[in-house]
């Protein structure tokens, strides 16, 4: 148990802490340059991407990279419906599509950062 939590605990913790966010009703207003939105989802789900690719490179079982991001990509889906039920927020496929780019994003940079950390991992493409 110990070890499923060092491999995928920063990705199950960093999805609380989107839920969380997700569950503020006026979080998100306060940037006013265009477009700040969709850049805060595709920085807090870059975060995602690379807890996820650190689960990936620390996991003792080979795990689909394609897996991954589409569990990275129903989370981006339940964190929007979990908005229809917030006051002051809304569900936004705009906001998923930046959601799921930032997610990919932080997962290559990751798998590439660990490539090179440890020199003899085999990192494939992460899409």
């Amino acid at each position: 148990m110990a070890d499923r939590l060092r491999v995928w605990g920063p990705a199950v913790g960093w999805a609380v802490v989107l839920f969380v966010l997700s569950a503020l009703p006026q979080f998100g207003r306060a940037p006013s340059f265009p477009f700040s939105d969709k850049v805060a989802h595709l920085v807090l789900y870059s975060v995602l991407g690379a807890a996820l690719a650190w689960g990936w490179s620390r996991s003792p079982r080979y795990v689909p990279h394609v897996l991954l991001l589409v569990v990275g990509a129903l989370y981006g889906v339940s964190d929007e419906w979990h908005q229809m039920y917030v006051p002051g927020r809304v569900p936004d496929v705009a906001d998923w599509l930046a959601d799921v780019m930032g997610l990919v994003v932080g997962y290559a940079v990751t798998l590439q950062v660990v490539e090179r950390v440890n020199g003899n991992v085999e990192v494939e493409e992460a899409t």
